[in-house]
């Protein structure tokens, strides 16, 4: 082989080399992320049903201090419940804090609640409802969103005139199951009442979709 050529097949395989490197290790920037991240919302958008329970882990301290009182798995740190409206999916949720002055059940996109400048993941489970069910559960959640249901700042469980958010959910679920659910309510360990992670822990609960965003 003739030492010009020798020279060409060793310049072509190094420069092969370097990019099959700089391919390797590329890492999307913050445009591609934001990408993603919308892309992972639409996926979530083309599952989700009426009903379903929608999780969301939140990345600032509120979230991390919520996530601890979960009983056994810290994935998620809110929730709220899904319906379908005017051809759109909504999250019906109890918040408080800054996030939510008035205090009141609020109701907001997908996008809205999932954000990923807030949020690192998003979660969608389903419980098995019939269609009964799921018109009771329409007609609970929308008649506290209607009333203006408040935030419980204390957490009791055993009051109904404001609810936490795994506290709202529970308790719209068991009026629309006829109290079915009222067994999982646990009075033996603290904190009472249902978590966060009791929902989609739960043996009723179905995995549907579950999206990590990227920063």
């Amino acid at each position: 082989m003739k030492r010009s050529t020798v020279i060409l097949f060793f310049l072509l395989f190094f420069f092969a080399s370097c990019r099959q490197k700089q391919q390797s290790t590329y890492t999307p920037n913050k445009k591609d992320n934001i990408a993603i991240n919308a892309s992972s919302i639409n996926n979530i958008k083309k599952v989700v049903q009426t009903g379903d329970l929608i999780f969301r882990n939140g990345n600032d301290e509120v979230s991390r201090t919520a996530r601890s009182f979960n009983r056994k798995d810290t994935s998620f740190s809110h929730c709220g419940l899904v319906f379908i409206e005017n051809d759109s999916p909504f999250v019906y949720h109890a918040l408080g804090g800054t996030y939510n002055p008035s205090q009141k059940l609020m109701r907001q996109s997908i996008e809205e609640f999932a954000n990923p400048n807030e949020n690192n993941s998003i979660g969608i489970y389903r419980y098995g409802l019939t269609a009964n069910e799921l018109l009771k559960l329409a007609d609970v959640v929308h008649g506290y969103h209607r009333t203006g249901l408040k935030f419980d700042i204390f957490f009791n469980f055993q009051s109904d005139n404001a609810m936490y958010c795994s506290e709202f959910v529970f308790k719209s679920l068991n009026q629309a199951v006829d109290g079915k659910f009222s067994s999982y309510v646990r009075t033996d360990t603290m904190p009472y009442g249902v978590t966060t992670d009791d929902l989609y822990l739960n043996p009723e609960s179905k995995l549907i979709k579950k999206e990590v965003f990227l920063y």
